[in-house]
């Protein structure tokens, strides 16, 4: 497949776009006159809490969203059903918990939420404890959302995985050092443009490419149970998914520095509380809309034979714009997935960045903080990008990036929760011994969930919670703490 000059245009204007914006975000820091360190780190990592609804609303969505919905929700279609949407149904509970619950505890209390979390009753080692184990989980997860977009990076542009990977990584390494968390949340809004606009493409082309309407091709898809999201036969998968969907949501925009700072860097309570909750009803359409790729992608493959070049669902995507798309859309969709690894990546590199200078190494010295994050940068960019290697040696990638995530929410959700949300009747200071505790206990129910019962993995976040609870209430009764510290 020849790269025509129009794809390069389309690819090239985003990347000038973004570097634009980032540029801009610069500018509008230098002109703040910022001279504390405190000040510096409240720009760079919280915008200054200068966010809007609609800043942080695109920004949740294009975070969450990333181009593991681009190649994985079509793939799950594809292979199964709609019964991915459960999840994302689940959601709408949960983030009406995290904006009356969470954030007016949260909100202008600290840089990030594990300061939060260890105020009053915590040690440093504790906080670091807890950043330690959130900053490791979420490079797993994030490293499968990275390798998930560069599928069709190096397919469009004839490159080994590898080499599409250093690519990206690359490139968003470079602009975020320009503008901070007010360039990612800007550049978000571009991203999930681009994003959505390629989805609403995928659906009007498939069709063409196909030789048949596009009712025709739902329509099959329909009689054949790939758009199913409830059977009534079975409803038990149903309720599943929606449970596992509530409490690993609050276990990810509740208590994931990634999310939470996009709800506090708001100008206001309010804003963010808008956001997160309406956030959930606009993920479903997102949902929907790349389920449906699945779906037309399934129905086209009935009457055409699957490219042998192909070694799984995943991979079916990509191939098939990189081959059928005509060229100009065909840059298009690659400036949309491009977007949505880049999103995905530059706010977890802000997030872990500020994790670190905030709550892992927070006596670094202040004067040196842009050497730092630089270096940071550098070093959590070099873990996601390892596990994006490994992470492309499997098959299923969109279940394996959440299951990552489900492995170690629970018990995270449960140290917030105890130490935030209930902390009268969980009375124990944030010590590293009561972190580890905790995460042993919640890895322990993943293991009895996953191995011992079988259950489905939606489940994962439910055991880990209420094992690292009844871990941290039995600490509690060994080690209280006494009147003064409480």
């Amino acid at each position: 497949m020849d790269i025509q000059l129009i794809d390069w245009v389309f690819v090239a204007a985003y990347v000038i776009a973004i570097f634009a914006i980032a540029l801009v975000s610069r500018e509008t820091m230098h002109e703040s006159e910022l001279k504390t360190a405190t000040e510096l780190a409240q720009e760079k990592y919280m915008a200054n809490r200068s966010l809007t609804f609609f800043e942080s609303i695109c920004s949740i969505i294009a975070t969450e969203v990333s181009a593991l919905t681009f190649v994985g929700i079509p793939a799950f279609a594809f292979k199964t059903n709609f019964s991915f949407i459960q999840i994302y149904m689940g959601a709408i509970a949960a983030r009406f918990v995290i904006a009356t619950v969470f954030l007016p505890r949260v909100y202008d209390q600290g840089l990030t939420i594990y300061e939060v979390m260890a105020k009053a009753t915590g040690l440093p080692s504790g906080r670091r404890a807890v950043a330690l184990f959130y900053s490791c989980s979420k490079i797993i997860s994030v490293g499968v959302r990275l390798f998930s977009g560069s599928i069709l990076v190096a397919q469009f542009f004839g490159l080994s995985i590898p080499i599409a990977l250093i690519c990206v990584t690359c490139l968003t390494l470079i602009y975020i050092q320009v503008g901070g968390l007010k360039a990612v949340v800007r550049t978000d809004i571009l991203q999930l443009s681009l994003f959505i606009c390629g989805g609403l493409l995928a659906h009007y082309l498939i069709p063409k490419v196909s030789g048949s309407s596009w009712a025709d091709l739902m329509m099959a898809a329909q009689a054949a149970g790939k758009t199913t999201i409830l059977d009534f036969s079975n409803p038990w998968p149903f309720v599943i998914g929606i449970m596992g969907g509530f409490l690993f949501d609050m276990s990810t925009h509740g208590v994931d520095q990634d999310f939470a700072q996009r709800l506090t860097a708001n100008r206001n309570i309010r804003g963010g509380q808008y956001a997160i909750f309406f956030s959930s009803f606009i993920s479903i359409a997102v949902g929907l809309l790349f389920l449906s790729v699945g779906a037309l992608l399934w129905s086209h493959y009935q009457s055409h034979p699957l490219p042998a070049s192909v070694p799984n669902a995943d991979h079916l995507f990509p191939h098939f714009i990189v081959n059928y798309f005509p060229t100009g859309l065909r840059g298009i969709m690659v400036a949309g997935v491009l977007a949505a690894t880049m999103s995905v990546l530059d706010s977890t590199i802000n997030a872990l960045c500020a994790t670190l200078y905030n709550d892992i190494f927070p006596n670094r010295d202040p004067k040196k903080m842009k050497f730092y994050s630089f270096v940071d940068s550098i070093i959590i960019a070099t873990l996601i990008f390892t596990v994006a290697i490994i992470a492309s040696k499997s098959d299923g990638l969109l279940l394996l990036g959440l299951r990552a995530q489900s492995w170690t929410g629970g018990s995270l959700l449960a140290l917030f929760a105890t130490k935030v949300i209930f902390k009268k009747w969980f009375s124990y200071r944030l010590t590293p011994a009561v972190v580890i505790g905790a995460y042993a206990a919640g890895m322990s129910g993943v293991y009895v969930n996953t191995q011992i019962l079988a259950w489905d993995w939606n489940l994962n976040v439910y055991w880990g919670f209420i094992l690292s609870t009844i871990f941290i209430k039995i600490y509690c009764r060994i080690a209280p703490m006494n009147q003064k510290e409480s």
